[in-house]
């Protein structure tokens, strides 16, 4: 009975610290989409938290070991949002659109989640480079194929990359809204070397995608 109830004491531990660690968690993307940026430091999370600063330090070594599991967590959900219906696109400059026009619908339905990607795409590195890996193998396979008035798969993910983040700080300000998002879309399929045809038969076809896997 003793073992029983020593073991059982230690799964409420682990249970607890496990919400305590997804509280502070939860208190930092609360941080990241807060509508005045103001600095995200182990203090302010902790206060959002409303957890003794102390405890921070049981879960996290320090604001950057937090950054990195913000960071992994967002590019998991990204990933299982965008990835499905680009990968059912077989051209790749469909499939970078497929990516932009689901995650700017989803940014354009929830102005905290735009902020909180804007920024993290900001500030994280991790979710920057996260956020781009599977748009510059799309934009490699496009430019193997001669498909980019750019000269490098570099140059063309920065111009992909800043009017997408631009984009995103535009919807978390509601300065713009989804009536405009194939727009943006084709702009950024323009910019990097498609015609407008092209570009609007590519949006085209990535709002035909995000419709087929939308929740």
């Amino acid at each position: 009975m003793a073992r029983v109830n020593l073991e059982r004491r230690a799964e409420i531990g682990l249970e607890k610290r496990n919400r305590t660690r997804a509280a502070i968690l939860e208190a930092a993307r609360a941080c990241y989409a807060a509508p005045k940026a103001a600095p995200v430091t182990v203090d302010a999370v902790m206060q959002a938290a409303g957890l003794a600063k102390g405890t921070f330090y049981v879960h996290f070594a320090d604001l950057g070991a937090l950054e990195a599991a913000l960071g992994e967590a967002l590019t998991e959900e990204l990933d299982r949002r965008l990835q499905p219906a680009r990968l059912a696109a077989d051209h790749p400059l469909t499939r970078v659109a497929t990516a932009l026009a689901i995650l700017l619908r989803d940014l354009a339905r929830s102005p905290a989640q735009a902020r909180l990607v804007a920024r993290a795409a900001a500030e994280i590195p991790d979710v920057a480079n996260a956020m781009q890996a599977h748009l510059r193998q799309d934009l490699a396979d496009a430019h193997a194929a001669d498909l980019l008035a750019v000269p490098s798969v570099e140059l063309a993910a920065r111009i992909v990359t800043a009017i997408g983040r631009q984009a995103a700080q535009d919807l978390a300000e509601r300065r713009i809204d989804d009536a405009v998002l194939s727009d943006i879309v084709s702009a950024i399929l323009r910019a990097i070397g498609c015609t407008p045809r092209e570009a609007a038969r590519h949006a085209e076809a990535a709002a035909r995608h995000a419709a087929a896997h939308s929740r």
